[in-house]
């Protein structure tokens, strides 16, 4: 104990020491200052008028305070358009004798609890109502300062959404969320399925059954106050109509309901087809949610087919869109359709239609060029496209009509099934054989016209009248002849006018050791002929000498059936004998 009082002792005269030497304090001076702070702890920080410590006045950042989760808008807030609510954050600054802001926070109640000021009723106004009467009231407190109120923050709710999308339930949004971006958090729409009947027979009349898609244009969003809005969102994601996809707000229910009855419109719009019915919407409503009219539409003479009451027989009605289409946001000039309405839009005939031919190679400007159905000829557009090129070859020019390709054959068909049956060749009659034989090598719409003729020789009755889709090619001549097959050098031969098949055989080194020489053929490269070398006098440039070979033979197999023959003679000679001896 003795031990403990010195040392105290001790440190009480080192501490008066040290005070006399470094500290020009007291003892009692550093007591006082010791129970002031002690005082200071009790009584708590020093707090502004509206709640800010004093000594944290000059720390406070500038600007709006960054939340820790931020939210994305499609558009700046509208002070006149948004609505607030529990949640809404607020940031209040005082300018002048009081320079300091503050962040409150509506209250559940709808209440915006400002210190020193009092509690203001905001849920359900404006933002610029709210923020006209916040500025009132504070300013009435605090009569010399300028006041400035910001939203800083957007509130957080629970809604719901029922019906047919993928995961119903209660979720959480934001007061800028759109209808759409909620269906979106359930995982979308639920599509159309098929599914079988469980314990349905084979022999009922059904084994499954269909579960309808959901409705895009029908939503229904059910709202606090006991407004119900329908929603419809097909318009939105075609159109980008923000009005059919509107804000959400705190309690909704959002019902998806299924889809139930449907309108059709075919003809020149920008995207026919069956679209959902929905009460208390127009023809031109819904020809603007089809994309619109194309130019060829026809409007004066639209055809609605349209139920009778008793629902079995039909009804057409004719109408005029232009006194549709022109009467502008005039609700008694609509034509308001019911379900399963179609609406028939017919074309305007002949509208626009643009006709056109090909031509091909050996010509000055190859292209596409524009006609007049029924008057340009094909002269006339062989002068537009510059004439021929010193390479064209007139012989083998085309014109191919292509709508004639369509134009079926039943024979050819007929025969065409025949020969893609086993042994169905050998079930033809010679001629159909060569029909087929022939119109398989023919080209589809090729017409009959002689550009040599037409051209050359001046010969107008050639000159024929082209049509929209004619294809006209003019090859680059073929200077050569072509000698294939069984000869000792095959190949190219440079093309000489007058010469026969005989000569270019001798060109190509004449015919190998096993040459079929009585099958040779020359084929005609205008008409792809197969003829006799004895009925052609002459080549002419493209043409072609095929050579076959003489067919492979089993001499052993002729010696056996040779000695057969001749064993099986001998025999009937024996037998001869035997009975003209009897």
């Amino acid at each position: 104990m003795e031990k403990i009082l010195r040392a105290i002792l001790l440190s009480v005269i080192v501490g008066l020491v040290l005070s006399s030497t470094v500290f020009p304090q007291t003892l009692e001076q550093l007591l006082e200052e010791r129970r002031a702070i002690e005082r200071e702890a009790e009584a708590g920080p020093r707090i502004t008028p509206l709640g800010v410590r004093e000594e944290e006045k000059l720390r406070v950042p500038l600007g709006i305070p960054v939340t820790e989760e931020k939210t994305a808008f499609d558009k700046k807030i509208d002070p006149r358009e948004y609505t607030l609510g529990p949640g809404d954050e607020f940031t209040i600054y005082l300018w002048g004798q009081l320079d300091t802001p503050q962040t409150l926070t509506v209250n559940p109640e709808g209440k915006l609890l400002v210190p020193y000021v009092g509690p203001i009723e905001v849920s359900g106004m404006t933002l610029a109502e709210a923020k006209k009467l916040i500025i009132q009231r504070v300013k009435k407190r605090y009569p010399k300062v300028e006041v400035s109120v910001e939203l800083s923050n957007i509130r957080k709710f629970r809604l719901f959404v029922t019906g047919q999308v993928a995961k119903p339930g209660s979720y959480s949004a934001y007061a800028v969320d759109r209808v759409f971006d909620v269906i979106e958090k359930t995982g979308g729409f639920i599509e159309g399925t098929r599914r079988p009947i469980e314990g349905a027979r084979r022999s009922t009349e059904r084994t499954e059954e269909f579960t309808e898609a959901a409705s895009k244009r029908n939503i229904r969003v059910h709202r606090q106050n006991g407004e119900v809005l329908t929603v419809d969102l097909r318009r939105f994601l075609k159109l980008g109509d923000l009005k059919a996809n509107p804000y959400v707000k705190m309690g909704d229910v959002i019902y998806v309901p299924f889809r139930r009855e449907s309108v059709t419109i075919l003809g020149p719009v920008n995207d026919p087809g069956e679209y959902e019915f929905k009460p208390g919407e127009g023809l031109k409503d819904l020809i603007e949610l089809a994309g619109g009219l194309q130019s060829s539409a026809q409007v004066t003479n639209v055809e609605v087919v349209r139920f009778k009451k008793d629902g079995k027989r039909r009804e057409s009605i004719i109408i005029d869109l232009h006194q549709i289409l022109e009467a502008k946001g005039n609700p008694t000039g609509q034509f308001l359709l019911v379900p399963d309405d179609q609406i028939f839009i017919r074309r305007i005939p002949e509208w626009h239609i643009k006709r056109l031919v090909r031509i091909d190679e050996e010509v000055k400007y190859p292209g596409l060029y524009v006609i007049e159905e029924g008057k340009t000829t094909l002269s006339q557009i062989i002068e537009k496209a510059g004439g021929f090129t010193e390479d064209a070859l007139l012989d083998k020019a085309e014109l191919i009509r292509w709508e004639t390709r369509e134009t079926p054959d039943p024979e050819f068909e007929r025969l065409e099934s025949m020969a893609a049956v086993q042994g169905g060749l050998e079930e033809m009659t010679p001629q159909e054989y060569e029909y087929f034989k022939i119109k398989s090598r023919e080209k589809q719409g090729i017409m009959v016209v002689d550009f040599h003729k037409l051209f050359v020789e001046g010969d107008l009755s050639e000159d024929i009248v082209l049509k929209d889709g004619d294809s006209i090619t003019i090859p680059r001549r073929w200077e050569t002849v072509a000698v294939s097959g069984q000869v000792k050098r095959p190949g190219l031969l440079p093309y000489e006018a007058g010469k026969g098949p005989d000569f270019y055989i001798e060109q190509a080194g004449g015919y190998s050791w096993n040459a079929n020489k009585g099958e040779s053929r020359v084929i005609k490269g205008k008409t792809g002929l197969w003829l006799k070398p004895k009925k052609v006098e002459r080549l002419e440039p493209g043409d072609a000498i095929f050579v076959p070979e003489n067919p492979r033979r089993d001499w052993w197999q002729l010696a056996r059936e040779t000695s057969t023959i001749l064993g099986q003679f001998a025999t009937f000679i024996i037998v001869a004998r035997t009975i003209a001896g009897l």
